[in-house]
């Protein structure tokens, strides 16, 4: 009974550390009705010894963990004593316990508190008196009972004995504030309690079952629901004025005559302006070239002369272009003499055509 006790006391220990703090919980009232049989250690078969028992508990839940009650309990207890015929005589007499309890909720010390928890088992330690009373039956048969000096503890009327209880129970959650109880307990009493001697104190196991009643146990209050704070209104966005895209038409070609005087080579000022042109062209497209070819009238001249003329205003132009800032690269010259005359009039074959692309 002691190593019993030790190891409640050690479980409260521990629960009390476990679960001073709790936000969740909050202490409240209960109330247990239980009723089952009780059977008192004897010398006879179990079956014969066993009687009925009934119990009233009012107690307070401190913590998740702790709990202390009040109980009452009792009704029959029964004996037994050897008639000498090789066969026992059993006796029953009334009595009731009353106590102090202490109690370690399991699931809440190992698993943390949870309000609607279905299975909440538990163990309780306590001590009490208990009080046996109406024994006429043991005293009916008086005579088997040892006269000794000493070893008769056969009592009548009442009898007043200290006890102390132990057990182990389970609550099983039906609603918020109503539980199916299934309890186990032993109490440890003083060795009057069946009118016999022994060794050792006497010792009665209960089997109960009942109802358990929670008063005030409130749920936890929800999580506070956490609104998000509303979003700075934004500016409104400036309007985007999209300038029109200028899209310049993708360079095909240039061509350019400049034109000489009758038996010339030389350029004049006012055919300077095409070459000119033709050099602004070649910068803007890089990636083009110039071709120029030179003419002469088949009109005039022979056709010997009218090649070297047509040589000389070729390669004066493609040179007019060089000095501008062109890569000779960029530049291809070509001459016909009279051999071909690309136009109408004389005046218009006195020519360098200037073609880029």
């Amino acid at each position: 009974m002691k190593r019993i006790f030790s190891v409640i006391a050690s479980l409260v220990l521990v629960a009390t550390m476990a679960s001073a703090q709790n936000d969740d919980f909050k202490g409240y009232w209960f109330l247990q009705l239980q009723g089952g049989a009780a059977h008192t250690v004897g010398e006879t078969d179990f079956s014969k010894l066993i009687s009925p028992s009934a119990a009233l508990s009012v107690g307070y839940q401190f913590t998740p963990v702790i709990g202390t009650r009040l109980n009452v309990n009792g009704w029959q207890g029964k004996g037994a004593i050897a008639n000498g015929r090789g066969a026992a005589e059993v006796y029953k007499y009334n009595y009731v316990e009353g106590g102090l309890d202490v109690m370690a909720d399991l699931a809440a010390l190992f698993a943390g508190y949870k309000f609607d928890r279905t299975l909440n088992p538990y163990i309780f330690g306590g001590i009490g008196a208990n009080y046996a009373f109406n024994n006429d039956e043991a005293n009916a048969v008086k005579d088997l009972f040892p006269s000794q000096s000493g070893e008769n503890y056969l009592w009548d009327g009442g009898k007043l004995l200290g006890a102390l209880r132990a057990g182990i129970g389970l609550n099983i959650r039906l609603s918020d504030c109503i539980a199916l109880n299934l309890e186990g307990n032993s109490s440890f009493i003083g060795d009057h309690f069946n009118s016999k001697k022994g060794s050792k104190a006497d010792f009665q196991i209960k089997a109960l079952a009942g109802l358990t009643f929670s008063f005030g146990k409130a749920k936890p209050a929800p999580a506070p629901v956490v609104v998000p704070p509303a979003p700075a209104p934004q500016p409104e966005p400036e309007p985007v004025v999209e300038e029109p895209v200028v899209v310049e038409p993708a360079f095909e070609s240039l061509t350019r005559n400049v034109l000489f005087i009758i038996n010339k080579w030389d350029i004049r000022e006012c055919e300077q302006i095409k070459i000119d042109e033709v050099v602004e062209a070649l910068k803007a497209n890089p990636g083009t070239k110039v071709r120029v070819s030179g003419y002469a009238d088949k009109a005039t001249g022979t056709a010997k002369r009218n090649l070297f003329l047509s040589q000389k205003r070729s390669e004066v132009v493609a040179a007019a272009i060089v000095a501008a800032g062109i890569d000779e690269d960029r530049i291809i010259t070509e001459y016909f003499g009279d051999t071909v005359n690309p136009f109408e009039t004389p005046e218009e074959n006195r020519v360098a055509v200037c073609l880029v692309k």
